[in-house]
């Protein structure tokens, strides 16, 4: 009982947590959500896939649209591979405690179905990446602009460039 305590405790310092997320408002930005991703831009919340869609393929960009694909293609497989691999886990487990002479297929399958959630996760993870890819070339191309401003006041004149 003391491992599994522990291990508990372990997950939760490692987790952390924030209760807002700055963002700039000239910029897309992802926001860590648990589901649906959410990305912020204009002042404006966009949630799931059918909003990203319309909102990258408005640009016309074919590597921001590349990117955006392989992160939906990353996103499907990896949870259909996590979702089978559950249930190889389960389904092993069962034959290796059953009494039957099957422990060892029942172990193997065990070990299949965790390498199976594992590919699956890092594919959820690369997908993750492609997103984060695709948000930051939408920054790079359409949102850094240089801009300039000239203030007069009653003791002089000023210049201001944002880069």
């Amino acid at each position: 009982m003391k491992p599994v305590f522990l291990l508990v405790i372990g997950i939760c310092l490692a987790a952390t947590v924030f209760a807002q997320q700055p963002y700039n408002h000239h910029k897309m930005v992802f926001a860590a959500t648990n589901k649906p991703n959410t990305i912020i831009y204009n002042d404006t919340i966009y949630n799931g896939s059918t909003q990203f869609k319309t909102l990258f393929l408005r640009t016309g960009d074919a590597e921001l649209i590349k990117l955006f694909q392989q992160h939906q293609s990353n996103k499907v497989v990896g949870n259909v591979l996590g979702i089978v691999g559950s249930f190889g886990i389960g389904f092993g487990v069962g034959i290796a405690t059953s009494n039957n002479n099957n422990k060892g297929a029942g172990w193997a399958i065990v070990g299949g179905g965790l390498a199976t959630s594992i590919v699956g996760g890092y594919l959820m993870l690369v997908g993750q990446h492609k997103l984060t890819a695709a948000i930051d070339l939408f920054n790079k191309k359409y949102t850094t602009k240089t801009t300039a401003g000239l203030g007069i006041t009653n003791s002089g004149v000023g210049v201001v460039v944002k880069f």
